[in-house]
C-alpha cells in the first residue's frame, strides 16, 4: 500500500514539473506568432503605402494621356 501512495506522488510530482515546461513552450510559441502578426500587419500598412503613391504618381499621366 505504501509502495502504491509513493508511486503515485512521484507520478503527481513528474506531471507537475513536465507541465510547468510545457507552458513555458506554449507562452513562447504565443508571443512568437503575435510578433509575426504585428510584423506582417506592419508590412502590409506599408506596401498599401507604396501602392497609394504609384497611384497617385500614375494617376495624372492616365488624365494627360486621355485627353490628348
Amino acid at each position: 500500500m505504501i509502495y502504491a501512495a509513493f508511486a503515485i506522488i512521484i507520478v503527481a510530482v513528474a506531471l507537475f514539473v513536465v507541465s510547468y515546461f510545457m507552458n513555458n513552450k506554449f507562452e513562447e510559441l504565443e508571443n512568437q506568432l503575435e510578433q509575426f502578426s504585428i510584423t506582417t500587419m506592419q508590412d502590409t500598412y506599408q506596401m498599401k503605402k507604396k501602392i497609394k503613391i504609384l497611384e497617385e504618381e500614375l494617376m495624372p499621366q492616365d488624365i494627360l494621356s486621355k485627353d490628348k
